[in-house]
């Protein structure tokens, strides 16, 4: 640790990491409206605790950014994606339809905004959507109930 600041040193900074610190540091001087090239010159003969700071929070963001990705862009190919988009499909189906039952139950414990005409038309369309889904499936020899590389 850095007896000044008492913060890790920096790991290998790779230029991903680098550009997005260096924007970062951009965007406090957004304000001042200067072109890039100024930007850039002031990023590299900012004082080494300026540039550490901006690495850092860079560091965070990409972090951050790299962990949020949804499964559907985790997918590595197109019959992951199928089956993700499938599920997802499904789930949500699924929910509207229980929502929709509660409601001709009576058993529902909100008034829905939306009319139950447009619910139930929505339903309708999300159940022909994943008829289609099966039948392309069907034709491109994708299981969708198999498992998906990226949840494995």
């Amino acid at each position: 640790m850095s007896e000044e600041t008492l913060e890790p040193p920096l790991p290998p900074i790779d230029a991903r990491t680098e550009a997005a610190a260096e924007r970062l540091f951009g965007l406090r001087l957004a304000l001042r409206k200067d072109s890039t090239e100024i930007i850039h010159e002031e990023w590299l003969t900012a004082p080494e605790w300026i540039r550490q700071g901006c690495l850092r929070q860079a560091i965070e963001v990409l972090t951050a950014a790299d962990q949020a990705k949804p499964a559907s862009a985790k997918a590595s190919g197109y019959k992951d994606r199928m089956r993700v988009e499938y599920r997802e499909l499904t789930a949500r189906a699924g929910r509207l339809r229980g929502m929709l039952q509660r409601y001709a139950d009576g058993t529902i414990d909100f008034e829905p905004v939306c009319p139950i005409g447009l619910l139930s038309r929505q339903l309708d369309v999300m159940d022909e959507y994943a008829v289609l889904l099966r039948h392309r499936a069907k034709i491109e020899h994708v299981d969708l109930e198999e498992q998906d590389s990226a949840t494995e």
